[in-house]
């Protein structure tokens, strides 16, 4: 998985001329939001459309940070509705970004 950026706030711009990726300072942002509950659990965060006009990136540059999202478990997307925050598993992550993954131990005790 990757490393999200530390250091982004909910009110800041991106980069381009940063060492970071440009999809990675987006998702720093939009992670940053929905921790401060600017987007709340069940809401939708804005749609790639939307992201490409207030942050001036690329469809492609979009996509990407919403997909990571999801990957991550912050977003579940619907088809035709959007992407909406939902509560994180990550007690237990080894990264703290990603979900949580069952432990090997409670797979033998079954």
């Amino acid at each position: 998985m990757v490393d999200i950026p530390e250091g982004y706030g909910p009110d800041d711009e991106l980069d381009p001329d940063a060492a970071d990726p440009l999809y990675l300072q987006l998702a720093a942002v939009l992670i940053s939001r929905i921790g401060n509950g600017v987007y709340p659990l069940g809401r939708a965060v804005p749609g790639v459309d939307r992201l490409m006009q207030e942050f001036g990136i690329a469809r492609g540059t979009a996509r990407k940070t919403l997909v990571l999202l999801a990957e991550m478990g912050y977003v579940r997307t619907v088809v035709g509705k959007g992407s909406f925050v939902i509560e994180r598993e990550s007690a237990g992550a080894p990264d703290g970004h990603g979900p949580a993954r069952a432990d090997a131990s409670e797979d033998r005790e079954s």
